[in-house]
């Protein structure tokens, strides 16, 4: 089920405008619904879980009875479902009150995080301002584009979330994507190159959302109790526990694994939103150090967790055609993602190996080109 975000603003068309522009952003993690009321959202939040409250000051109280325009979007998709859906009204009449000073009102409403929409521009750093604020009240910019305000949106959130998720499980993994939109890019290679190393210090999971995977498939073991497919399953039925998830773990000598999902349709029963919910609860109760993930090329399906990771490593080759790939991936992430999120994109030119030894055969080997860099990456960026 997707989170709720609340919009409050005493300008309808302001609110119907975000409203309308979240909905149909594939950037977007919510269900967005936009109020010019205060008292409908005070009656909205008074059945509805607000994960996410956006809203400038709010006035006064609107005499008379309560209304609503209440729109889902589809997340990650790129689709709108704005469906018109709506909650049951409630009426009341309130008396028109002057003006209550700023936490009385905005701060009332039990939304699980709150970022006020200010009417004058906030400088990074501020003291009230995007992140730094102690008492943890966070202001964007009311008048900027709503690809801007949006962006700010997800960077506090994303921010707020990873804290909250860190402070609820007491040890949350690291984690380290590999993306790239471009094939035959040693993408897989470096992926357990990488989980190989990190072994030696520290715990990883190695996860694999490729379709179609090299990795073993569970036909090759039949001492296998799950894969990817039964972990997804459990998670979307509310029953993915940390002891649960212990018994689909593979462990080998050379790295501990989910297998990878036993059909290419297993996947699709998840939407990118609940993939990123999926891993992100992964990290908490994996009991790993850190968990590398290995995706396919499909930019919708890891979207959403660019910026959640600690890392996101994207090989690149020299191919021409490959490189005007990588330029237009680039040109989108800077229009779609905060600064901060961009920072932790690395692009990597993974060395050739002999094709004609296995991956595993390859890692068992001290001297091979691809274990010394990644052991480089490494020292790099995950402890430097």
């Amino acid at each position: 089920m997707h989170h709720i975000l609340a919009f409050f603003d005493e300008d309808k068309t302001y609110c119907d405008r975000f409203r309308k522009f979240a909905s149909n952003h594939q950037n977007c993690p919510f269900t967005v619904y936009s109020f010019d009321n205060y008292h409908d959202l005070v009656n909205f939040s008074q059945d509805h879980p607000i994960e996410l409250l956006v809203g400038s000051e709010a006035k006064r109280y609107n005499s008379g009875i309560s209304r609503t325009n209440a729109y889902s979007g589809s997340a990650f998709t790129g689709q709108s479902e704005c469906s018109g859906d709506s909650y049951d009204r409630k009426y009341s009449f309130e008396p028109v009150r002057s003006q209550v000073s700023e936490p009385d009102l905005l701060y009332q409403i039990p939304a699980k995080s709150i970022i006020k929409l200010s009417e004058t521009p906030v400088e990074a750093g501020n003291a009230d301002g995007q992140r730094n604020d102690p008492a943890g009240k966070y202001r964007i910019y009311k008048y900027q584009s709503g690809e801007n305000i949006l962006r700010e949106i997800m960077t506090i959130y994303g921010q707020k979330n990873q804290d909250s998720k860190r402070e609820y499980s007491g040890r949350r993994s690291k984690l380290y994507l590999i993306y790239s939109p471009v094939g035959r890019s040693g993408k897989t290679r470096f992926a357990l190159a990488l989980t190989k190393v990190l072994q030696k210090d520290m715990k990883p999971l190695y996860v694999t959302l490729e379709e179609v995977s090299s990795q073993k498939t569970p036909d090759e073991d039949i001492m296998c109790r799950g894969t990817l497919s039964e972990a997804m399953y459990f998670y979307k039925e509310g029953k993915l526990t940390g002891s649960r998830l212990q018994e689909l773990i593979v462990h080998d000598k050379q790295m501990d694994s989910i297998l990878p999902v036993r059909t290419p349709e297993d996947i699709t029963t998840l939407s990118p939103q609940e993939i990123a919910g999926f891993i992100e609860h992964l990290r908490t109760v994996s009991e790993r150090d850190a968990i590398i993930l290995d995706t396919d090329s499909i930019l919708s399906r890891v979207e959403g967790m660019l910026p959640l990771c600690d890392w996101t490593f994207m090989p690149v080759t020299d191919d021409i055609k490959a490189n005007s790939k990588i330029t237009q991936l680039e040109n989108y992430l800077s229009k779609n993602l905060a600064p901060e999120a961009l920072s932790h994109i690395s692009k990597i030119v993974v060395p050739e190996t002999d094709q004609y030894v296995s991956y595993v055969d390859a890692m068992e080997n001290p001297s091979d080109p691809l274990l010394n860099f990644a052991k480089a990456v490494v020292q790099n960026y995950i402890y430097e």
